[in-house]
């Protein structure tokens, strides 16, 4: 029996891939890319994107496929509804002035028995975008533009003949999404009516984050930018709301899965590497458990970073690593055991840890005659021996050099510092770290060695050790 290719078995099933014929012309040089974005893979639960560079010829033409699904993709920021089966036909053209309405650097134009709709969220962002928000004054006015709006949009879905209910509710969130938008402009031009009575409820009203209509949203850039415009108007409600809220809320409204685990990612990718770990973590982890798809890679990776994170939860065993020192001697950790341990992990390249040292080397002075507390510094570089000779100079330059000046290979096929990153969790640096008598730590992420915080921090360690 003959083995049909994966395209083919696909084309012949009763759901088959859908396709963009692309033509786009640019009379003058373009050195930017075609972004085509999409959800990709086998299913539709990542966001994809890919790139493509004009030729040298003043019209070039592309191809791609998208899976079988109906879907709101963007080809250079230019939004339209593909469902299986269909073929798009596009033409874009380059912009000779890119201020023109809808926003981007190319006019799109298509062609085909299902043009009209193709059409028709770029014909809903020129609508909306091309409102002049100086011209009126009050929310009151801009609700009557916005029912004009909303009639003209009427007249062309009705044009278009949309009968798959999938597409409409697209099509109605997409210009739930650019009359939110043009509200934000309205609101950003004038700023003073942002403080008065009911401006955020007036903001959202018509906009829901919770719509299933986002699920099928399939650009990541759009879907950010969604979630931009309903933030600052939950911001208009409520001042007092922090970016953890905005994780928790779309985890538990939202309906995107891809949007949710990227927005979730960022969230401990930014809080960790500027808080450490913190009790708020265990909060958005359970959430994102519970809410996140299992197995999709926003689920995986927010189990990954929270794992690696809580790894410096307070109290837990502290890694007990073993480093050279500046004489070429192993220091371990447990050599230093019966003593608070404060650690600044820094680098050459590193301007800001560079500026902390002088402040960490006066700190570590006024504790010198303690025998319960010691101060090590941690030069994380490339092990090659050129640099270590730097190091060693640039040590003896900052008066950080001694037996307490340790060595970090930054070379990642070197397993022991391997395993000191991992469990360090050196995503970025500076960090700096405080760890007890006992090898516990005591605060994984210790604030700036400049702040005056820092030592204030380090005095009530210091008070509170066993």
């Amino acid at each position: 029996m003959m083995l049909l290719g994966w395209n083919s078995m696909y084309a012949t099933g009763p759901a088959m891939p859908a396709k963009l014929q692309l033509q786009v012309t640019a009379n003058r040089p373009f050195g930017g890319q075609i972004m085509v974005s999409y959800f990709g893979g086998k299913g539709t639960d990542t966001f994809k994107e890919e790139g493509y560079r004009m030729g040298n010829t003043p019209t070039t033409n592309f191809t791609n496929t998208f899976p079988a699904a109906t879907q709101l993709i963007t080809v250079n920021d230019v939004p339209m509804i593909v469902e299986p089966g269909e073929t798009v036909s596009m033409a874009l053209t380059l912009k000779d002035d890119f201020k023109t309405a809808p926003k981007g650097v190319f006019t799109a134009l298509w062609s085909g028995k299902n043009a009209s709709k193709h059409a028709l969220l770029y014909k809903i962002d020129s609508f909306y975008q091309s409102v002049d928000v100086k011209a009126v004054s009050t929310t009151q006015q801009l609700d009557e533009v916005i029912g004009n709006l909303e009639k003209t949009t009427a007249q062309l879905i009705t044009n278009a003949k949309i009968s798959n209910a999938a597409v409409r509710e697209l099509v109605d969130f997409h210009e739930d999404k650019a009359r939110i938008q043009l509200k934000y402009r309205f609101a950003e031009d004038h700023a003073a009516l942002k403080t008065t009575a009911g401006f955020g409820d007036w903001y959202l009203k018509g906009f829901n984050i919770g719509d299933p209509a986002i699920a099928s949203v399939g650009s990541e850039s759009l879907t950010r930018e969604i979630v931009t415009f309903w933030w600052i108007g939950r911001k208009l409600q409520d001042s007092t709301l922090k970016t953890i809220n905005q994780v928790t809320e779309l985890l538990t409204t939202c309906k995107s899965n891809p949007l949710n685990g990227k927005v979730t990612t960022n969230w401990f990718v930014v809080e960790g590497r500027n808080r450490g770990f913190f009790s708020e973590m265990k909060q958005i982890h359970s959430i994102a458990k519970a809410q996140l798809k299992p197995g999709s890679i926003g689920a995986t990776t927010c189990d990954s970073l929270y794992k690696a994170y809580a790894q410096l939860e307070a109290g837990l065993p502290a890694y007990n690593f073993a480093l050279k020192n500046e004489n070429g001697d192993i220091v371990r950790l447990s050599d230093f055991r019966g003593k608070i341990v404060i650690i600044d992990i820094w680098a050459m390249w590193c301007h800001g840890c560079v500026d902390g040292l002088p402040f960490f080397r006066q700190l570590a002075d006024y504790y010198k005659d303690k025998n319960d507390i010691v101060f090590l510094t941690i030069c994380w570089e490339a092990p090659d021996t050129e640099t270590q000779e730097e190091w060693k100079r640039f040590s003896v330059k900052k008066n950080i050099n001694g037996v307490n000046n340790l060595f970090l290979s930054a070379d990642r096929s070197d397993p022991k510092a391997q395993e000191f990153m991992l469990r360090y969790c050196l995503t970025a640096i500076t960090r700096w770290v405080a760890i007890d008598q006992k090898g516990n730590i005591l605060d994984g992420h210790l604030n700036y060695s400049k702040d005056e915080k820092f030592e204030r921090v380090i005095a009530n360690l210091y008070k509170m050790r066993d």
